[in-house]
């Protein structure tokens, strides 16, 4: 009777245990070398905020700088047409994070920034302070859709 109570309680626990996902901290976060296999983001995007609009030169994964404060887009991913990223801008020393969503055709995202870091500031709690903004793709590189069938 025991061994049957030991399988049954093993299969209790592991039938039942949560999934454990290991993932990378933000501050750790390297510029993804992925994103060409969900989406082709090469070219001339006009951000726009509620208070200003200005416009970033992004590589086939995403990264590239933008013409506010010197800024820099480095992202970190995309999938289900999510797209994750961090934003740094030594003109005024910040420096955040963001999550947009692509459109079906890959022309035009929006989504949410926040900082993580204002000068020496680096307590700022995530998605706290921040705002919304519009992504529209004024030329785009070779391919705008999925680079796989």
């Amino acid at each position: 009777m025991t061994i049957f109570r030991t399988a049954a309680l093993l299969f209790i626990i592991f039938s039942t245990a949560p999934t454990v996902l290991f993932l990378q901290p933000a501050d750790a976060a390297e510029p993804s070398d992925h994103a060409s296999d969900a989406m082709d983001l090469t070219g001339e995007w006009e951000i726009q905020e509620e208070d200003k609009s200005y416009t970033a030169t992004l590589d086939k994964n995403g990264n590239g700088p933008y013409t506010w404060q010197d800024g820099r887009i480095t992202t970190l991913g995309i999938a289900d047409r999510k797209w994750n990223g961090t934003w740094q801008q030594p003109g005024n020393d910040r420096e955040g994070s963001f999550e947009l969503l692509l459109s079906e055709d890959g022309r035009e995202a929006s989504g949410v920034w926040w900082y993580t870091r204002v000068g020496d500031r680096k307590n700022i709690p995530p998605r706290q302070w921040g705002g919304t903004y519009v992504w529209k793709r004024l030329n785009a590189g070779s391919s705008t859709s999925a680079s796989h069938p």
